[in-house]
């Protein structure tokens, strides 16, 4: 059994997900509100992955570090490979928030960008 708070929309149902040999999907969701919570659940379980959420070094700036999100999801076997070029990454002032800061990261179709001005 596997617990988890659905992301997939602003409620954050608290998901629970059971293996079950005997469903098409191999699990059972339960606690979700929507069809959007099943499918996170299940992703969950089967392909776990997150919007990274880091720092960027930043020149010129008011501050010396700019945060930055990916704009898709990062499976989970990537997320420490990426972490390491977002936390290498240094960008030049001033920086408008929404700007790509590494485009594609590792191939994935992602971008980086900023999550604020600076």
């Amino acid at each position: 059994m596997h617990k988890t708070k659905c992301k997939a929309c602003p409620i954050g149902c608290e998901l629970t997900i059971v293996k079950d040999e005997t469903e098409p999907s191999k699990y059972i969701v339960t606690g979700n509100k929507c069809n959007s919570g099943r499918e996170f659940g299940l992703k969950e379980v089967t392909e776990p992955s997150r919007i990274i959420n880091g720092r960027v070094l930043l020149k010129n700036g008011v501050i010396s570090r700019l945060p930055v999100k990916t704009t898709g999801i990062v499976p989970h076997d990537k997320i420490n490979e990426c972490m390491k070029i977002i936390n290498s990454t240094e960008v030049i002032a001033p920086i408008k928030k929404g700007d790509i800061v590494i485009e594609n990261i590792l191939g994935l179709g992602i971008d980086v960008v900023a999550a604020r001005k600076a």
